[in-house]
């Protein structure tokens, strides 16, 4: 193979160790943050939820106002016995 080849198999194998490495890292982060009593699961919500609107903000904006749409019919429909069935079982 050429040395063309070889030097994009060996930058593809330093972006996978610094994945790797910022993995670690990013464990580590989620340690502290539940050392410190913060919900892990909320706080990779809330991060998922930052880097996506940071991505592409207009795409979020509108699944946003769809999702508001969808809730207001939930909530606003005539059937809320089984919505606190629901909700009760949540909890």
């Amino acid at each position: 193979m050429s040395a063309e080849f070889r030097q994009i198999v060996d930058r593809i194998l330093r972006c996978r160790e610094a994945e790797d490495e910022a993995k670690d890292a990013t464990k580590d982060v989620y340690a502290e943050a539940k050392a410190n009593g913060y919900d892990k699961t909320v706080l990779g919500k809330l991060v998922a939820e930052i880097r996506a609107q940071a991505k592409n903000p207009d795409k979020v904006s509108e699944q946003d106002a769809i999702l508001e749409t969808y809730r207001s019919a939930y909530h606003g429909s005539h059937d809320h016995a089984g919505a606190r069935a629901y909700s009760e079982a949540a909890e």
